[in-house]
């Protein structure tokens, strides 16, 4: 018997390649209620039944010998901007994801450290009558400039949050955040959506970070993540006075400076009481006409992230590791280190935007060897 395979583990695997139990079962020719047993921990795993799991599942038997526990939607620890007819099996094989990645931060992070310049404050929203008050109380602690948020990436790896973008294969989920101390945030976006979208999932991220980390789910968690995200971004004071005239040819004037969809303007003018009910639906009866509500005109740059290159960079010019080595340390396949740790959707800023980004307090991830 195999008593160093965790349960959980088995579980992981099987959730991340999008695979049922019966599935897994056609796959390995292990008895459906073998696997049963194996996940729930009634049983042990053989030497046989490793082996067979390890080749179904394409994970390295060293996965399946590491400790801890999966967290799921149900918990306080995991949170989603999604949409309501996602499919169970790919939140559970996103959450997986999230789930894994909190595992292989553990490993990046036993030799070297990430030099965080700012917190990430806990603000009950109870505390604060309105959500664009706890946005403006983050922006204030981070010392962020006025304007825009220049590179929102970059602000949320200051706080050591762990940043991954890549296709999740489904337009139903665009962002899972996943937060158990001491390790870091981790934070998974689908690069598959447009710029726009992405920036404001991350914000909506950072407000389920800052408001909900460790609370009782409720109902009206997802409104006060995407309230924040939007005073986050637009802040009040400062986009009040430029929404008018709330004309689509002007918002995507404004699309371009504050990089938001003309979508999320439409709803913060609403939201900020500067158009009435019928001019929102005509505006976004307009938005659909024309197809924009799929896809709108000028995109904005896409944002990348830095840390965990700069993690995986620092394993190879500080220790020497190959990829085929770092695969190992992560508890990856070659394959799945690729497609993780290195997409190929993720766009860099244009040259000019870097420049620009830099002058707005552009961050570097620092790295140092503990």
């Amino acid at each position: 018997m195999m008593g160093n395979v965790n349960p959980e583990m088995i579980t992981l695997a099987r959730e991340v390649r999008g695979l049922t139990q019966s599935k897994l079962a056609e796959l390995s020719g292990i008895r459906a209620s073998t696997i049963s047993r194996l996940e729930g921990g009634v049983a042990e795993a053989s030497e046989s039944d490793l082996s067979r799991l390890v080749k179904a599942l394409s994970f390295p038997p060293d996965f399946f010998s590491q400790p801890g526990s999966r967290f799921g939607s149900e918990t306080s620890t995991l949170f989603h901007r999604r949409r309501r007819q996602v499919r169970t099996r790919d939140l559970k094989r996103i959450d997986g994801l999230a789930n894994l990645h909190r595992f292989a931060s553990r490993q990046l992070l036993r030799s070297f450290e990430m030099d965080d310049t700012v917190d990430i404050p806990t603000i009950r929203s109870e505390d604060f009558r309105l959500i664009s008050d706890i946005a403006a109380v983050v922006r204030e602690t981070w010392r962020m400039p006025s304007g825009p948020v220049h590179n929102l990436i970059g602000w949320l790896e200051r706080a050591s949050c762990l940043v991954f973008s890549y296709d999740f294969g489904t337009d139903k989920i665009d962002e899972v955040v996943h937060w158990i101390p001491p390790e870091p945030p981790i934070i998974l976006v689908n690069c598959s959506a447009p710029a726009d979208r992405v920036r404001f999932s991350l914000a909506h991220a950072l407000g389920h970070l800052v408001m909900h980390r460790g609370e009782v789910p409720y109902r009206e968690m997802e409104k006060e993540a995407n309230d924040f995200a939007a005073a986050f971004l637009m802040p009040v004071d400062e986009i009040i006075d430029e929404l008018e005239p709330v004309t689509l040819e002007h918002l995507l004037k404004l699309k371009q400076y504050w990089k938001v969809s003309v979508a999320a303007l439409v709803y913060r003018a609403k939201d900020l009481q500067v158009i009435t009910d019928t001019r929102y639906r005509s505006l976004f009866q307009q938005l659909s006409r024309l197809g924009y509500r799929k896809t709108e005109p000028l995109p904005i740059p896409r944002e990348a992230p830095r840390a965990v290159k700069a993690l995986l960079d620092a394993h190879k010019e500080h220790l020497g590791f190959g990829d085929i080595e770092l695969a190992q340390l992560l508890r990856v396949n070659l394959d799945d280190y690729h497609e993780w740790y290195y997409p190929k959707k993720i766009i860099e800023f244009p040259t000019d935007e870097i420049r620009y980004a830099a002058r707005s307090g552009d961050y570097t991830p620092s790295i140092h060897h503990n």
